[in-house]
């Protein structure tokens, strides 16, 4: 296999910023092998460390399988090599979700994602959700940890995070309880990735498809953000915080009443955030009870009571799609979502610098004709990084962008 990296100058230092406006650094963009609708990719997933380098991970169809890969770009711009994440004998189960992937304290490079399991007659979906790990910078993985119980079923749709303590926190839904009652899970993995130490059942009644999302904050808060089905097929966003990094958790919070009524999954969930202060921060997709698509943005201080939410989106021609988030200790935030017509794909982006209160003007990363499915993190140092897929025919190339955001 071979892989083509173009770069341009990746510098994820910050820059001078003018009082009301952010600062985009230069691009780098990755091409996938292959041309046109020959290339076959889950979407992306990033994350970015304290010394400036930023790692990313996807999952690809290759000759009858599904690989996942990661590769790093370093903070001076140049690549390192793909590093392939699964061992033979072990597919990505399928391409409809992304991977996810963290650093830990020490360096530590943690990917979750979902293996492909045999399927007994009669079933559906099994798959087990995994974590693997990378001790030497990405240069190999190996642990490859079974975060669920051994059954023929459907587990998926998980998320990761890394607690301040350096535990790392995998949130997933699976069907244990039957197709029709799904619950949302998490685990704790101590030992850098290596040792299952605790589940804990966060909800039942989950939407199957629609992804659960994971995040930490300090004093070993952690938060998940699920979507619950609610009596008459409502399908609305709740969220759960643990203060004791993911042994216990409060009563679940249903962040609002949007009252979307669908008889089917979405595949459309949320995600949420926590700044210095323990402020919550949460944004997701829903159609509402006028079945109107919209991105909304709410926060709440204790996670037990939220803001009416925001509408992010602006568009009447298009419709938004797989909103993403990040938060840095300051509360800043930004959120970027996929936004399409029927020919055109964009990738477009708000942000707040004052916790949520106001945000900027929507604003547009790319001028390709078709970039979609993003995903963003903030580093250690404040930046955000933004990466998507594009097409730029007949090559389909990933794109990472960086973020400097002013101060309040």
């Amino acid at each position: 296999m071979i892989w083509l990296i173009i770069f341009t100058l990746l510098c994820l230092q910050a820059a001078a910023t003018h009082a009301a406006e952010l600062t985009r650094g230069a691009r780098a963009e990755f091409t996938h092998a292959g041309k046109g609708h020959e290339v076959e990719l889950s979407g992306t997933a990033v994350a970015a460390g304290r010394d400036g380098d930023v790692f990313m991970a996807w999952a690809r169809h290759d000759d009858h399988t599904n690989n996942l890969y990661v590769t790093r770009f370093t903070k001076d711009g140049k690549g390192t090599e793909v590093v392939r994440v699964n061992p033979d004998g072990m597919a990505v189960d399928s391409l409809h979700q992304s991977p996810d992937i963290a650093l830990g304290t020490n360096g530590e490079i943690y990917v979750s994602w979902s293996s492909a399991k045999a399927k007994p007659e009669g079933t559906l979906f099994a798959s087990d959700v995994r974590l693997s790990r990378s001790l030497d910078g990405g240069q190999r993985f190996d642990s490859h940890l079974r975060i669920n119980e051994d059954r023929p079923i459907s587990h998926s749709f998980e998320d990761l995070a890394v607690t301040v303590d350096g535990t790392v926190v995998v949130s997933w839904i699976d069907t244990r309880e039957g197709w029709d009652k799904a619950g949302t899970y998490l685990a704790r993995v101590g030992q850098q990735g290596s040792q299952l130490e605790k589940v804990v059942t966060l909800g039942g009644n989950t939407c199957v498809c629609c992804r659960s999302h994971v995040t930490t904050g300090p004093n070993n808060t952690v938060a998940v953000l699920w979507r619950t089905v609610f009596p008459t097929d409502i399908r609305d966003m709740t969220v759960r915080l643990s203060s004791d990094g993911g042994l216990s958790f409060s009563p679940t919070t249903r962040v609002h009443k949007d009252r979307w009524q669908l008889n089917a999954c979405p595949h459309r969930g949320g995600t949420v955030g926590i700044d210095a202060q323990g402020r919550v921060y949460t944004t997701w997709y829903t159609e509402g009870a006028k079945q109107q698509p919209a991105i909304l943005f709410a926060t709440s201080k204790d996670g037990k009571r939220f803001s009416s939410p925001l509408r992010l989106d602006t568009s009447r021609g298009s419709v938004p799609d797989h909103v993403r988030m990040a938060t840095d200790p300051a509360g800043r935030t930004v959120v970027v979502w996929e936004d399409s017509t029927a020919v055109h794909r964009r990738v477009l982006m708000r942000y707040t610098t004052d916790g949520g209160r106001t945000f900027s003007a929507v604003q547009s990363l790319s001028p390709a004709l078709k970039a979609y499915a993003p995903d963003l993190t903030v580093s250690p140092s404040g930046v955000f990084v933004i990466a998507w897929h594009e097409e730029q025919f007949p090559l389909t190339k990933t794109i990472i962008q960086t973020i400097q955001l002013p101060d309040r």
